[in-house]
C-alpha cells in the first residue's frame, strides 16, 4: 500500500476513486481508495497498488464521517483558488502560498478516516488538474462544492439519526456499481466526485436490512445493530457490563447470610464432582450418581433459601441442613 504525496506538482494519470462494500452477514464495511484499475484489481484478489484499504464495523463511515464545523476545508480551498489568480504555474511563490494547504491536506490524509483521506486526495488532484484550464478556479471550486457538501451536512446534524433532505445536483449522483465477479463476492459502489450517493446508498441498505443505530449503555458511543435489543457496542463493553452486574450482585448479597451459606455448600459439592469427572480420582459411574444427588441438593437448597428469605425457615435450621449436605457429599465420595 503506497502513500499519497501532497508535494506533487504534476497530476498523475488515472482517476482516484472511493469504493465501498457492505457485508450484511458480518456487519462490516470495507473501503478501498486508489486509482480505478488498481482498486478493481485489488478487489479481484490481485496486488493493486492502492492508497487505503480497511474493514470496519458496519456503520463506521456514517458515524465517523468528516465534518467541517469550523469551515477549515473551505478556508484552505479559498487559498488554492487565490493561487490560480495570482501565479502562473512556474512561479515558486505559488508553492509557498499553498504550502499551508498541503500540510492541512496531509494531516487529513494521515487521520486515517477514509472520508477525510479521499477528500484530501481529490482536492489536490483537482487543484493540479484545473490549474492550466480556462476558468480553472471556477471549475475547481464547483467540483469541490459537490465533494464537500456532506461535510456541511454533518456539521449541522447526523444524517444517520434523521433524514437528510438534500437534493442531488447534476453530476453528484454519478456512481458505479460493480457487481460480484470471480473473487469479488459482494457488490461494490464506487464514486469519484461526490460522497452524497455513497451516503444515500449506505442509508438505503441499512433500512432495507432493518438495522438500527443504537447508543451503547456502557460507553455512550453510537453503533449499528441488528435490532434495538442490542444495547452494547463491543465485546469490551459486554465484559464491563458483566463485571458491573457481578459487582452489583455481590453488593446486594454480601450481607445475605443465607446466600453465602448456600454458595459455600454449592461449591463444596461442585468441587467434588469435578474431581470425580477429571484427574486421578476420575470415576464416570460414581460421578453420574454423585451428580444426581447434586441436582437434588440444588433444587432443595434453593427452595430452602427462599423459605429463609420468606421467614418460613430459620437461618439456623438452614445452616444445619447445609452442614448435613456437606457430610452427605463426603459420604458419597467414599462409597
Amino acid at each position: 500500500m503506497k502513500s499519497y504525496d501532497f508535494t506533487n506538482k504534476e497530476r498523475e494519470l488515472g482517476k482516484v476513486v472511493f469504493a465501498l462494500t457492505l457485508d450484511k452477514k458480518k456487519l462490516a464495511e470495507r473501503i478501498i481508495i486508489g486509482k480505478t484499475e488498481e482498486v478493481r484489481r485489488f478487489l479481484n484478489g490481485g496486488d493493486g497498488d492502492i492508497l487505503y484499504e480497511g474493514t470496519r464495523p458496519l456503520g463506521s463511515l456514517l458515524l465517523n464521517f468528516e465534518s467541517d464545523i469550523n469551515g477549515d476545508w473551505n478556508k484552505n480551498i479559498l487559498t488554492l483558488c487565490e493561487s490560480y489568480k495570482k501565479f502562473s504555474p512556474i512561479k515558486t511563490a505559488r508553492w509557498k502560498m499553498v504550502a499551508p494547504v498541503q500540510k492541512f491536506l496531509t494531516d487529513k490524509y494521515k487521520s486515517g478516516e477514509p472520508s477525510a483521506m479521499f477528500a484530501a486526495i481529490r482536492t489536490w488532484e483537482n487543484y493540479l488538474r484545473f490549474f492550466n484550464q480556462d476558468h480553472g478556479a471556477d471549475l475547481f471550486n464547483s467540483n469541490l462544492f459537490a465533494l464537500y457538501k456532506p461535510f456541511r451536512i454533518y456539521a449541522e446534524h447526523k444524517p444517520w439519526q434523521s433524514e437528510a433532505t438534500v437534493a442531488l445536483q447534476s453530476g453528484e449522483s454519478a456512481v458505479e456499481l460493480w457487481y460480484p465477479v470471480k473473487k469479488r463476492m459482494f457488490e461494490t459502489v464506487v464514486t469519484s466526485s461526490s460522497f452524497l450517493p455513497i451516503i444515500f446508498y449506505y442509508t438505503h441498505k441499512i433500512k432495507e436490512w432493518k438495522f438500527v443505530f443504537q447508543q451503547c449503555k456502557i460507553c455512550d458511543a453510537h453503533f449499528l445493530a441488528r435490532s434495538r435489543h442490542y444495547e452494547l457496542c463491543s465485546e469490551e463493553c459486554r465484559k464491563k457490563k458483566a463485571s458491573t452486574t457481578k459487582k452489583e450482585y455481590d453488593e446486594r448479597t454480601k450481607d445475605d447470610k443465607s446466600t453465602n451459606l448456600y454458595d459455600t455448600t454449592y461449591h463444596f459439592w461442585y468441587n467434588r464432582l469435578k474431581k470425580l469427572k477429571k484427574g486421578k480420582f476420575a470415576d464416570p459411574e460414581k460421578a453420574a450418581n454423585f451428580n444426581i444427588e447434586f441436582v437434588r441438593f440444588r433444587k432443595e437448597g434453593i427452595m430452602r433459601k427462599v423459605a429463609v428469605k420468606n421467614r418460613e425457615m430459620s437461618l439456623a435450621d438452614f445452616s444445619t441442613w447445609l452442614a448435613q449436605q456437606q457430610n452427605l457429599a463426603d459420604e458419597l465420595m467414599r462409597r
